[in-house]
């Protein structure tokens, strides 16, 4: 389910713990998938856990490339390191690491969806539609590979194409109310109010407050 998922990869093995006030606004936790079962043992576990809560990209990247000096074939400390340029926002220097792993592990999808949000994050949604449609081959079942696919399509402008990998995403995890919520917006862009409120109501059950949001968007449609 997509609450233990989040869990794993946001806290390890000890549970999720939300962010305390002070370490700033909410980030996406998606990236944070990738992270999960990510190095050899319990107590790296809980340590890139504890990094990631802190938001600490340094301390993590430098933790990476410790463990991947000892180690200069797992994958797992490249796509960590990956993560912390991600999150620091040091575009470049993530898709040349996730680049790597991608080229030793093409089977790695976390390293895939990491290196396609990337590429969107830094103004390239078309490349990153292409990283993704060659996930998709890799990541059938993976719902976060579909929502990003989703994002790049509607950063590109392509919303007919961002309708359908939205739906996939709502349809491999129904718990995931952002899968719903950009679905319906998307829906509400092009016009179509009948599939707006099926994605409405799956939203009302899930996330009154993202509910709420997609109403307003339909009624300024």
């Amino acid at each position: 389910m997509l609450a233990a998922a989040l869990a794993a990869s946001l806290s390890g093995c000890s549970g999720f713990s939300p962010a305390p006030e002070e370490a700033g606004p909410p980030i996406d936790p998606l990236p944070a998938l990738a992270l999960a079962g990510r190095g050899g043992s319990f107590d790296e576990r809980e340590r890139i856990a504890e990094l990631n809560l802190k938001r600490d990209w340094a301390g993590l990247l430098r933790f990476a490339e410790e463990r991947q000096s000892r180690d200069p074939e797992a994958s797992d400390w490249g796509v960590i390191a990956g993560y912390a340029f991600l999150r620091n926002r040091d575009y470049p220097k993530a898709e040349a690491a996730l680049s790597r792993v991608i080229q030793r592990n093409p089977e790695d999808i976390g390293a895939w969806n990491l290196l396609c949000e990337t590429q969107r994050l830094s103004g390239q949604p078309g490349r990153a539609v292409q990283t993704l449609v060659r996930a998709s081959a890799v990541g059938r079942t993976s719902f976060v590979t579909f929502f990003f696919l989703g994002e790049a399509y509607r950063d590109a402008n392509s919303l007919d194409r961002a309708i359908p990998a939205y739906r996939e995403a709502a349809r491999l995890e129904p718990q995931f109310a952002r899968a719903w919520f950009e679905l319906g917006s998307a829906q509400a862009r092009v016009g179509d109010r009948e599939e707006v409120q099926m994605a409405l109501e799956q939203l009302e059950k899930l996330d009154p407050t993202l509910a709420q949001d997609l109403k307003q968007r339909m009624q300024t449609r």
